[in-house]
């Protein structure tokens, strides 16, 4: 690039650093300074004076002749000191770590008020930043003049610098067509020759430039710093349009670029005019009164920002008019009429949802799914609008939103039908809005279920175990455990204490399972006790009593007022069954029951085999294990509430029996099963009985 020399302005900066020079010479100086030499001079000043790491400091002018030395004081304490050379100078070295440690620098160091000088010791600051006007810029139209921000520059106004300019062509040291001289200037200079939007690129070529600041480490006191390299490409100064995306989707906004010269009127519509063209008012550089076309000016900086979106599918194309000024400095302005388009296609939106094809009712979801455009999403479940689902927003074009099925009305088995709106402005409670949908999906909403297991069956007193399985639907089970003297007797689970040891274990919310740890205690009866798994069902209320708590549920129904005291104390094992029974099994009641047994200290065994689903009129065979002798009856009993069974004798044969009851004619549901040795020891399982096909 050719270059001219911005001469008189030097000359006359030169002349007005020399007249303060000498003015400062006349009234003496205040500190360390700078004369655009290879020294900081520090003076014997009792005032902090700059100092930069990196620098040369000189200690020559208006110093006695020894040698001067440099110490860091903490506390009234010298922790470091330096010497400097025969010349009285010294480096302030980058390596050495001293010069950025904690303390204060004094000169000649005697005590807190007996020293030559004090040194304030900082690094270097070089911040450089292309602003026009104040928006900083990474590209512009050639001829638009920059603005060099250096605000925050340490260096001495004195210190010489080379603003390092790269074109295309290589370095820019002095641009002939504007008359700039970019090298060898001084801070002072850099700042007022480029620091206030005065900085010319007309005729410049077009392409990539980067800048920095580079000092004159001999004409800066010895330092050497560099600022941070800021990119800049220069474009032609014609007008043009992009967008962001050439294919989007309706009611997505689009980002338009336009570039061109600043100060040129113009003119940005749909062409031809379109009502399904909306310019987003207010958003970036769109002015406020934009429809679907408006006015505007381009700014300083060369580059306007505006946002479209489209309310119907199809090929729209966006154009871009210069309409003035007519004339520039008297002479036509040659860019009128000039103009550039973008054509962008618009397809139809949509909303794809990723869901489980089922969902146990009582679980938590996660409703969540992809749009492909738009700011929100809004769920519909089965054409309600639940608060929850209200306006989910998206995310880098997607959405989730986690929720209880209890509480977005997917509490009903059978298929739910979710719809999608994208940007919808209805609200929860309010009808569903009348166009299509923007997705849709189906999902098959399951009862709950639960199932229960044991670690072992027999555990000695003070011994551990753990009752364990999965209930899909529920936040947590309840744990009962019935002594085998029934509500009055010792507590598994707390010492001295009676009654059934209630406990809660929570359920995972990733596998649905739940599992706890107990501890038998040292005084429990040796026995079978029985172990009730619990679950308030999808309602989360015990039976038909509106009770979430079961105690509650408990004295109020059958006003028993403690699981663990007087009022369980009269009710035996069989009548604590029952009562739960009742409370679960009630019709209208989705509550869940799963009876355990476990076998405690040094006692006579008596057990049932699981028993798997029995279809209506099939047989149910019982077996079991006992310690009787062969010969020995073990009465058994299949009933729930309001039916039983008729009950079936068993002859206890090696240790083991076995009993086939009758179904014919039974009710399906959970039926409990019932072992009695005749000799006080007892023991329970449940069975379910159903209609139809055995699975």
């Amino acid at each position: 690039m050719q270059t001219k020399r911005k001469g008189k302005a030097i000359i006359s900066a030169m002349a007005a650093i020399m007249i303060v020079s000498v003015f400062a010479a006349m009234i003496g100086s205040v500190g360390a300074h700078s004369v655009g030499g290879e020294y900081n001079i520090i003076e014997m000043n009792p005032f902090p004076q700059k100092v930069l790491t990196g620098e040369d400091l000189d200690f020559s002018e208006g110093w006695r002749p020894e040698i001067v030395t440099v110490s860091r004081v903490s506390g009234g304490v010298v922790e470091w000191s330096i010497t400097a050379d025969a010349n009285n100078q010294l480096k302030v070295s980058e390596e050495e770590t001293q010069w950025t440690k904690s303390g204060a620098f004094f000169v000649n160091y005697l005590n807190p008020t007996t020293y030559d000088a004090q040194l304030s010791v900082s690094e270097p600051i070089m911040p450089l930043e292309l602003k026009v006007g104040t928006r900083k810029v990474s590209s512009i139209a050639v001829g638009t003049k920059l603005t060099i921000d250096t605000a925050g520059m340490n260096l001495f106004p004195e210190d010489r610098v080379d603003f390092v300019i790269i074109g295309p062509y290589g370095q820019i040291k002095y641009d002939e067509i504007n008359d700039q001289q970019f090298t060898n200037i001084s801070v002072a200079q850099l700042t007022s020759y480029y620091g206030d939007n005065n900085l010319e690129t007309t005729g410049w070529s077009l392409g990539d430039y980067s800048f920095q600041v580079k000092t004159r480490s001999d004409m800066a006191c010895g330092l050497e710093a560099v600022s941070a390299i800021k990119e800049l490409k220069i474009e032609i100064g014609e007008i043009e349009i992009e967008a962001d995306m050439t294919s989007t989707v309706e009611l997505d906004t689009v980002k338009l670029i336009v570039t061109g010269v600043a100060d040129d009127e113009i003119n940005v519509a749909a062409s031809p005019l379109s009502d399904d063209v909306i310019f987003k008012a207010g958003i970036d550089d769109t002015p406020m009164a934009a429809t679907n076309w408006f006015a505007d000016t381009i700014d300083a900086d060369g580059i306007r920002l505006y946002a479209v979106e489209f309310t119907d599918t199809g090929s729209y194309t966006i154009k871009v008019m210069v309409t003035g000024p007519a004339e520039i400095g008297g002479i036509p302005n040659p860019r009128v009429g000039d103009f550039d388009t973008v054509d962008i296609t618009v397809y139809e939106k949509e909303v794809v949802f990723d869901l489980p094809s089922t969902v146990v009712i009582g679980d938590r979801i996660t409703i969540k799914g992809t749009s492909t455009s738009g700011t929100y999403v809004s769920v519909y479940v089965d054409d309600i609008l639940y608060k929850k689902l209200e306006n989910i927003v998206l995310v880098d074009g997607e959405f989730r939103q986690e929720v209880m099925t209890t509480d977005i009305g997917m509490n009903v088995p059978g298929i739910v039908k979710l719809e999608a709106w994208i940007d919808c402005y209805t609200r929860a409670g309010e009808w569903r809005p009348t166009r299509s949908p923007d997705g849709t999906t189906n999902v098959l909403m399951l009862a709950p279920w639960l199932t229960a297991g044991l670690s072992t069956d027999s555990v000695d007193q003070e011994d551990d175990f753990v009752v364990y399985g999965t209930a899909p639907g529920s936040t947590d089970v309840t744990l009962l455990y019935v002594p085998p003297r029934g509500g009055g007797g010792k507590s598994l689970l707390d010492k001295w204490m009676t009654g059934l040891s209630p406990r809660r274990a929570s359920v995972s919310t990733t596998d649905n399972t739940y599992s706890k740890k107990m501890t038998v205690q040292e005084d429990a009866d040796s026995g079978v006790y029985y172990i009730i798994v619990l679950s308030s069902g999808m309602d989360g209320y015990w039976g038909m009593t509106g009770m979430h708590q079961l105690d509650v549920a408990f004295e109020n129904k059958y006003g028993i007022t403690d699981l663990s005291g007087p009022s369980i104390a009269t009710k035996t094992q069989d009548q604590v069954v029952a009562i739960l029974e009742d409370l679960t099994q009630t019709p209208g009641s989705d509550d869940l029951m799963r009876i355990l047994t476990i076998s405690v200290g040094n006692i006579d065994s008596l057990t049932l085999n699981p028993i798997t689903d029995v279809v209506v009129g099939n047989p149910l065979v019982v077996n079991g294990e006992t310690s009787r002798k062969d010969g020995s009856i073990i009465w058994i009993t299949v009933k729930k509430p309001y039916y039983e069974i008729v009950p079936q004798a068993a002859i206890a044969t090696d240790k083991t029996f076995s009993a086939t009851f009758d179904t014919t004619g039974a009710p399906s549901g959970t039926y409990t099963v019932n072992a009695n040795d005749g000799c006080g020891y007892t023991t329970a399982t449940s069975v379910n009985i159903i209609a139809g096909t055995s699975p």
